[in-house]
């Protein structure tokens, strides 16, 4: 286990043993929080010089930080009594020792002090007077707080020692310790979760990886792991982890922590009268205890790990005892995250809580995704009232966890949750954002929920049709109860229209709903958020992708705004802005909305990193990165196995079978073509999505068929014809593909949905069918968004055969974040260009072509050295933007001040780097100057 704690600290590793082979004088001193890895660095530098010296290993330790010399009683057994308390006698028995044990002459002493902010002074002041003579060199771990002894810290000021400072692991580091563990491919979403919960501790995460297998949380699945269930700090080996931190700490010390971890975040000044004021202090010197925002807020353990584990070793009889002595002393306005903790807190000594409290507890635990606490908040609610919310809440978190059938069995309880909506203002103010809000989103989840499970969409509307009806019989027609439910009603309908692909109609219900709610709205937030998603995709449907950008933009503002008030909204929302996105070719708008939901809380990435990864999918391989894509894809499809509430499985199914045949991978490309056969088909609720994933099905056969038509003509050694790699289900399949796209653009199919159309023309492309660039050329004046624009671009430059068109296509995709497509319209105009004749053009622009391709990370970039035409002239942009650069102002920076985008001044330095021959952004200064 210690090399695990190693990783990433190559550097600082062989800084300290450099430091320890010097002659004369010197020590290496280790700095770090608890569980960085600082014991196992200095055990690993005492193994690699055990060779070379004699290793003596001294442990401070808290309960002897007191004693004189306590430490060093190990090294001093043979040393009279009466000499006990003289330095000078007790560094000669020291010196003694080591001449036992050093064997041979010439031998040097290391000593290895573990914990050496727990030495008492006189023990320091030994060590101290070793290195100084130059009799030992010395390694010393210690906290930063309350830090190294001061005899220790004057090595440092006197030049004799050096302070290296270790700290948390950054992300890539994490990857690559998970991986060492694991053995085999972890899915990037675990890296994530595990690099956020760790907080990149090496002993933490040593303890979240062994504990998460051990539980079944982590599992592997074809050689990928990924999260099958959010991780906890339950597992015995944190448990064990926090054990050891209590018992190092003082009765007083240890009664306070249990304290704040069962009521974190706890004011300071509230639990000074019950443990005291010193105690506090120890604890925060000791970097046991934290403040939150900075000295002077509330208290909380140093690490969320250690509190939740902390927790669970307190029994519930001395639980309830602290809640007793605390709680009126907590009363008032509390967080989110307070409420939350004491509400847990209460469920867990069987302590009561009111309705309210409950309710708010269970609606924002399960936006946080803390599902088992939701669901006990929310099943303890007890008012009539409030159940309905309540319910909902329950019903959202089961279908998070993919269990539609619960989900639609507790809102379909006498259709509980319609008969929320007939509450009156006083019960919806009660739940915080209010039935209002929550009956249309509730009535969609509902929905969803009967739809996942491969109910017709005639089916969902006749059950609730029937229900409102029954429910509304009697009332009068100016009750508000009743618009508010036809309102449902009417929205579940158009809903349904967009999961039909009925979007004609859809359209035309749209603008209905918007007059309806003018004048009859009871809810204009959720009404409102509700019409911007629907007006989304009925705009992507139509082929106007910025419009429907700026639909989901302002809606998923409007979600972002409202956190509390929306519970399905929010999954209904996100898939509709993010495919607006990638169809305007926005891919970094698209990625900010991805990670921002999936990274709401510590459980986000393992709920919805495989709908969100097969998202990004789409984004790269429109991007051209397809062995980018598949590396994403292939795990997404594992994760979406386990949890899909963004239904898009057979969506990223699709996806992932296209992009392991466009990049040759074709065993796992059979693979999926199998399992996908046999999985059911979902595609987040849209026709449109479904259409999508239809296309690159067709596509990925096609490109099996292109790879076994390749293998069927190639021979082996002994002249006997070569076995294809690609199954025979595949060939049959993909005989056709090819021609099955283009059929489907004669047969009008595609006409009612430009954006399918378009993506269609572009696959043909891909494979080879340059003949579709004419429709391309067409299709793109009906469509919008920067990734048609560049489409266009090419096939206007493919239809025209000018080399300096095919220049000009080039940097439009390289500019809109399109290498793929970039590296290929470079290569054009290469070819074009040798044709002609014009060799400098033509060795230009394959020196744009390499750096396309080395953006995608499939070839190397171009040497500075490299055969390129410095004739061609850098533009006035050009020259202003290498200018800033070379100041050494940053991308960003530099497009403030020109009053430019980002995505801008990265277009003009990557067409400066080829015009120069340079392969970065150092060599400019270089470059410019020659």
């Amino acid at each position: 286990m210690q090399a695990e704690y190693l990783v990433g600290r190559d550097g600082e590793l062989g800084l300290a043993l450099d430091i320890l082979r010097q002659d004369g004088a010197t020590a290496v001193l280790l700095l770090g929080e608890s569980g960085v890895g600082k014991s196992a660095m200095a055990a690993e530098i005492a193994a690699r010089l055990a060779g070379d010296m004699v290793v003596m290993q001294i442990h401070g330790s808290p309960a002897l930080s007191g004693v004189p010399y306590g430490v060093l009683a190990p090294y001093l057994q043979d040393l009279p009594v009466g000499q006990a308390t003289s330095p000078v006698s007790i560094l000669r028995e020291f010196w003694s020792q080591f001449e036992k044990r050093r064997g041979e002459a010439g031998s040097r002493l290391l000593l290895v002090i573990d914990d050496a902010h727990e030495l008492d002074e006189d023990s320091t002041q030994v060590v101290a007077e070793l290195v100084t003579a130059g009799w030992a060199r010395l390694v010393a771990t210690s906290r930063p707080r309350p830090g190294l002894p001061a005899a220790l810290v004057q090595l440092w000021y006197d030049g004799l020692a050096e302070r290296l400072e270790l700290h948390p692991l950054d992300k890539d580091a994490v990857a690559e310790l998970a991986a060492k563990k694991l053995g085999g491919t972890v899915m990037a979403s675990v890296v994530d979760v595990l690099h956020a919960v760790s907080e990149g501790n090496p002993l933490l995460l040593h303890c979240l990886l062994a504990d998460s297998r051990a539980k079944g949380r982590l599992v592997r699945r074809n050689s990928v792991w990924f999260l099958a269930r959010p991780l906890t700090g339950d597992g015995e080996l944190l448990a064990e982890a926090a054990r050891n931190l209590v018992l190092r700490a003082s009765h007083s010390e240890r009664e306070a922590m249990f304290a704040i971890a069962l009521a974190e975040p706890v004011p300071a000044g509230m639990l000074e009268p019950h443990v005291g004021r010193d105690t506090i202090r120890s604890l925060m010197e000791n970097r046991l205890v934290l403040a939150m925002d900075g000295d002077g807020g509330p208290l909380r353990i140093w690490h969320p790990l250690y509190g939740e584990a902390l927790r669970r070793i307190i029994s519930p009889p001395r639980s309830l005892h602290i809640r007793e002595r605390l709680v009126p002393d907590l009363a008032g306005d509390l967080p989110k995250e307070g409420l939350l903790r004491m509400v847990s807190w209460a469920l867990d000594c069987g302590a009561d809580v009111d309705d309210d409290a409950l309710l708010q507890a269970a609606c924002h635990a399960a936006k946080r995704l803390e599902n088992p606490l939701a669901l006990a908040a929310a099943r303890r609610v007890r008012s009539e009232a409030l159940q309905p919310r309540a319910r909902a809440v329950m019903a959202m978190v089961h279908y998070n966890d993919g269990d539609y059938r619960s989900a639609v069995d507790v809102l379909d309880a006498d259709f509980g949750f319609l008969q929320g909506g007939a509450a009156d203002d006083g019960d919806a103010a009660a739940v915080g954002g209010g039935l209002h809000a929550g009956l249309l989103d509730v009535c969609l989840l509902w929905a969803a929920s009967r739809a996942a499970l491969g109910h017709a969409s005639e089916d969902i509307l006749a059950d609730a049709r029937a229900a409102a009806g029954n429910l509304v019989a009697g009332r009068a027609e100016t009750d508000p109860a009743v618009a508010r439910l036809r309102k449902c009603i009417e929205a579940l309908e158009l809903a349904e229209l967009a999961r039909e692909g009925r979007f004609e109609d859809l359209a035309a219900g749209l603008e209905t709903f918007q007059g309806n709610a003018e004048t009859e709205s009871l809810d204009h937030g959720a009404e409102g958020l509700f019409l911007l998603a629907m007006r989304c995709e009925a705009l992507i449907a139509q082929g106007r992708a910025v419009a429907a950008q700026e639909a989901g933009r302002e809606a998923w503002a409007m979600v972002e705004e409202r956190p509390d008030d929306v519970l399905f909204l929010g999954d209904f929302v996100l898939v509709r802005y993010v495919l607006a996105a990638l169809e305007s070719g926005d891919w970094d708008s698209a990625e900010a909305a991805m990670g921002g939901f999936a990274s709401g809380s510590a459980a986000g990435p393992v709920v919805f990193g495989g709908g969100t990864h097969a998202l990004t999918g789409l984004s790269l391989l429109r991007q051209g990165r397809v062995e980018q894509a598949s590396k994403v894809l292939a795990p997404a499809v594992e994760a979406l196995r386990v949890a899909d509430p963004l239904r898009l499985g057979g969506f990223g199914d699709a996806l992932a079978f296209y992009a392991a045949a466009a990049s040759g991978d074709t065993p796992l490309a059979d693979r999926l073509a199998g399992e996908g056969a046999t999985r059911e088909s979902t595609s987040g609720g849209s026709a449109y999505v479904e259409a999508l994933a239809g296309l690159f099905r067709i596509a990925g056969h096609a490109h099996l068929e292109h790879r076994a038509q390749q293998a069927s003509t190639m021979y082996s050694d002994d002249g006997a014809p070569s076995r294809s790699r690609a199954s025979s289900a595949s060939r049959a399949e993909g005989a056709s593909g090819l021609r099955q796209l283009q059929e489907l653009e004669g047969s009008g199919q595609l006409d009612r949905l430009p954006g399918v159309k378009f993506q269609n023309l572009v696959l043909r492309v891909e494979l080879g069918d340059e003949a579709a660039m004419e429709s391309v050329r067409e299709t793109a004046r009906t469509v919008q968004g920067a990734w048609v624009a560049g489409w266009r671009s090419l096939a206007d430059a493919h239809l025209s055969g000018a080399g300096q068109g095919f220049v000009s296509a080039g940097n439009e995709l390289a500019a809109a974040g399109m290498p793929g497509p970039a590296a290929l319209a470079f290569e054009k105009a290469a070819v074009t260009f040798d044709a002609e004749g014009k060799r400098p053009e033509a060795r230009q622009a394959a020196v744009l072509r390499d750096v396309s391709e080395a953006n995608l990370g499939t070839s190397p970039l171009p040497s500075a050295h490299s055969d390129v035409d410095r004739t061609v002239p850098l533009t006035r942009r050009e020259r202003d933007i290498i200018a800033l650069a070379v100041a050494g102002l940053t991308d960003r920076q530099i497009a403030q001040k020109l009053m430019v985008s980002v995505r801008t001044v990265e277009g003009h330095l990557y067409r400066s780097y080829a015009k120069l021959g340079i392969r970065r952004r150092e060599d400019l200064g270089a470059a410019v100057h020659d």
